[in-house]
């Protein structure tokens, strides 16, 4: 796949944490909602992407979480 922002080819795989991933919004400096994006009940939350090693940048494929977002 070739990176929307330097036209490089980025490297497939996944992003890998813990037991959630969760993002956080940030709203005029302060912490806004909160969003479960992925979890795993074992530890080792998976979410396939790409990298783009040239300019750092992440694209992730958001697998569909069984429980609504946390807010």
């Amino acid at each position: 796949m070739k990176c929307p922002f330097c036209n490089l080819e980025m490297m497939e795989g996944y992003l890998k944490a813990g037991r959630y991933v969760q993002f956080q919004e940030m709203e005029n400096g302060r912490k806004g909602q909160e969003y479960l994006v992925a979890k795993s009940f074992m530890g080792d939350a998976k979410m396939e992407g790409y990298l783009c090693p040239s300019c750092r940048k992440v694209i992730l494929d958001i697998p569909l979480v069984e429980e609504p977002p946390r807010r």
